[in-house]
């Protein structure tokens, strides 16, 4: 029997030891990318959480700022309502143009969509240009003061319902019929109303509007920021807001000065007084954003932990409604 003793090999001892070695390489390697994958969830999550948060108060910030507009008229007593039988929202157009809910109960809904509990809801109302930038009333035609006329590209359309206003007085009317096609000369409003002036070109023709911001329950199941405008018609706007608190600040004393921050109220005399609102949000991401526990704190002073693996970030901005109170 002829012997290889020139063969050489592992022994068990040998390979046992390079198992360990190798376990040992492997399970470093697997805590790199374990630490690496969380931090990179953890950058997703925030950026995210950004993104939709800076969206949402910045959105929010431009309406509270254009809310309460109805033109240059003097005040809510210079303007006609015209409509045949206002009800809502365009029964109190010139006025209550920041309201709100606090807390939202149980049963609050908006538009048929249930208000996340214990979050707030803010209705915010106003005007804005009829025509879109495109067109604007021109001098009406000699004899016929209650027939304003518009430039022809001015969008408007027959069912509309504007705000006709200077800086004297204000009608509302629903439009019946407009003379001519868009874009090819002057345009005459038929409305069927006796107006208080003779519209002209220092005036402006306005489309009131309402828009209530709420916050839901999503299709995918978590809270979003949801709109529902005067037409009935509810929207997601942004995913991932979880809560909305809202503290609204009045003038009472008429100096320009916020004397007092609170609550909404029903009490629509009390939320004629306020000139500015602040805006808490709170923003979600999805789970597993490698967060096992963060400690969230509102600006009253109550705090949440909460362990759900997502991650939470809270957004505060201080509005000042422009159409109120001294600039």
């Amino acid at each position: 029997m002829q012997l290889y003793s020139g063969q050489r090999g592992l022994s068990l001892v040998e390979l046992m030891i390079g198992i360990l070695l190798s376990s040992l390489l492997l399970l470093g390697v697997l805590q790199v990318f374990q630490s690496n994958s969380s931090t990179s969830r953890t950058q997703t999550a925030f950026s995210r959480v950004q993104d939709s948060g800076r969206f949402a108060i910045d959105l929010l910030s431009r309406e509270i700022r254009a809310a309460d507009y109805w033109g240059c008229v003097p005040d809510e007593n210079s303007i006609v309502n015209h409509l045949a039988s206002p009800s809502g929202f365009y029964a109190s157009i010139g006025g209550d143009g920041v309201r709100g809910v606090d807390n939202a109960g149980a049963t609050e809904e908006v538009g048929g969509t249930s208000v996340s509990l214990g979050s707030d809801v803010l209705t915010l109302g106003g005007t804005i240009d009829a025509c879109s930038g495109a067109g604007r009333l021109v001098d009406s035609n000699p004899g016929t003061p209650s027939s304003p006329v518009v430039t022809a590209n001015c969008p408007i359309e027959t069912g509309d319902i504007v705000l006709i206003a200077n800086c004297r007085a204000g009608d509302v009317v629903t439009i019946t019929g407009i003379s001519g096609s868009l874009g090819e000369g002057n345009r005459t409003i038929t409305q069927g109303a006796a107006l208080q002036e003779a519209y002209g070109a220092e005036a402006k023709i306005l489309k009131p509007y309402q828009r209530t911001y709420f916050i839901a329950q999503s299709t995918a199941g978590d809270n979003s920021l949801f709109v529902n405008d005067e037409t009935g018609t509810t929207e997601e706007l942004v995913p991932g807001i979880e809560d909305m608190q809202i503290t609204y600040g009045r003038d009472t004393t008429g100096d320009g000065v916020v004397d007092i921050w609170q609550a909404a109220e029903s009490d629509l005399l009390s939320m004629s007084q306020v000139t500015a609102v602040k805006l808490q949000l709170l923003v979600a991401s999805e789970p597993g954003s490698g967060t096992s526990s963060q400690t969230v704190a509102l600006l009253d002073g109550t705090e949440t932990t909460y362990t759900d693996t997502r991650l939470r970030k809270l957004y505060v901005a201080t509005v000042k409604v422009r159409n109120r109170g001294a600039m």
